[in-house]
């Protein structure tokens, strides 16, 4: 009973620390909706004031951006671990089982992208899922050296090589989107862009949708978040194997020494990158701050959770859905702020839009608590269950 304890505990740490991740996404991706991210800088003053302005542009930068898909990353990296032995344990062919989750993933994230939300994640994670079977059988030290290689080196030399070499790779996908959109009689060197966000014609529609997710990928190129994201996977793939030991969570000292770490490189440089204005997460302060600050936002949860977890355990729930809300937010961006919605992009201070966000996620986290009372998980999470097994034997609580 006791080792029962402690592993549900562990568990809603896990689920407790996905809830906030998805909370910190939807900070961060309510820029979008809102059309605040598609606003000219004059616009933006004229909504908000020079002061509002910088305020939203600092605590962005600051706090949110790059941080919590990051740790979402982090938990997807730990969850592959965890199920593998999990599935393992009970004779299942654990590595079959997992493709099939990652590829009903893809499947999820693909239709996401392109017929709701072009900013998708789910996606890249699906690919990049299905590479993490190719290093489950490393070293921790050797996961970690290639996680280190990946998220600061690779990167770094990276945008100093291309830079040097005048070579963008992602421009080449801007200008295939930008063909497309031609191509459909829009000109996007003339149609504002929160303007085009803001047509309520499906031909208008059509053209944000088919030609959005190539923009967002160029984004991911410009941005090295793909073997960002692998590397952070790979430290995740530690932490499930220490969750598994018992030696993460237990190991205040190893946290402690993660979170002093994490602040004393991650909060100069996100620092940095807050004050220094119109830079993107290939600039160099945001490539080396990042993501340490948001594996300190992780420590500093873990360690604080034995002590409040009568608050955060409120978070769980949300995390236990964590596709469901994650999916449901692009939902209620589509209705509330697109113009084939209500058209409401544009209208917003950046005060009332994190509020709006800030009450998105409050009723979720009633509504998440509401439905796990009634159903083992959320309705998205159990059609991806059911799709995973479908044809095979299920085992039990796998």
């Amino acid at each position: 009973m006791v080792a029962a304890t402690q592993g549900r505990d562990r568990i809603d740490t896990l689920d407790a620390l996905r809830g906030l991740a998805l909370f910190g996404i939807l900070m961060a991706n309510i820029l979008y909706w809102s059309g605040w991210s598609f606003m000219p800088a004059a616009q933006q003053q004229a909504l908000a004031g020079v002061d509002g302005v910088v305020w939203q542009y600092r605590f962005n930068h600051l706090l949110i951006d790059g941080k919590f898909y990051t740790i979402f990353s982090l938990l997807f990296g730990a969850g592959f671990a965890l199920q593998i032995g999990r599935l393992q344990a009970r004779g299942a062919d654990g590595m079959r089982i997992y493709r099939r989750r990652v590829l009903v993933l893809l499947g999820i994230g693909l239709t996401h992208s392109l017929l709701i939300w072009d900013g998708d994640i789910l996606t890249l994670y699906a690919l990049l899922g299905m590479l993490l079977p190719l290093f489950y059988g490393w070293s921790e030290r050797r996961l970690l050296i290639a996680a280190g290689l990946l998220i600061f080196v690779v990167p770094i030399i990276g945008v100093w090589l291309f830079h040097a070499l005048g070579f963008a790779p992602h421009r080449y996908l801007y200008g295939i989107a930008d063909a497309i959109v031609r191509g459909m009689g829009i000109d996007p060197a003339t149609d504002k862009v929160l303007e085009w966000f803001q047509r309520d014609d499906f031909r208008g529609w059509a053209a944000w949708q088919g030609t959005g997710w190539i923009y967002a990928w160029a984004l991911k190129l410009e941005t090295w978040r793909i073997p960002k994201v692998l590397g952070i996977m790979m430290i995740g793939l530690v932490v499930g194997r220490r969750l598994v030991t018992g030696t993460l969570l237990e190991n205040r000292a190893l946290l402690q020494r993660v979170l002093a770490g994490g602040l004393v490189v991650g909060v100069p440089g996100s620092l940095a990158y807050a004050l220094i204005g119109h830079s993107g997460q290939d600039s160099l302060p945001s490539l080396i701050g990042t993501v340490p600050l948001a594996l300190a936002y992780a420590a500093g949860f873990a360690l604080a959770w034995p002590q409040a977890k009568g608050v955060l355990r409120h978070l769980a729930p949300v995390g236990r859905m964590a596709l469901t809300n994650y999916l449901t937010h692009s939902l209620i961006g589509l209705v509330f702020f697109y113009g084939i919605g209500f058209g409401l992009a544009g209208r917003f201070t950046p005060l009332q839009f994190y509020a709006i966000a800030v009450m998105i996620f409050a009723a979720q986290m009633v509504f998440s608590r509401w439905w796990l009372d009634r159903h083992e998980q959320g309705p998205m999470e159990a059609l991806w269950r059911r799709a995973t097994y479908a044809g095979l034997a299920k085992p039990q609580a796998a």
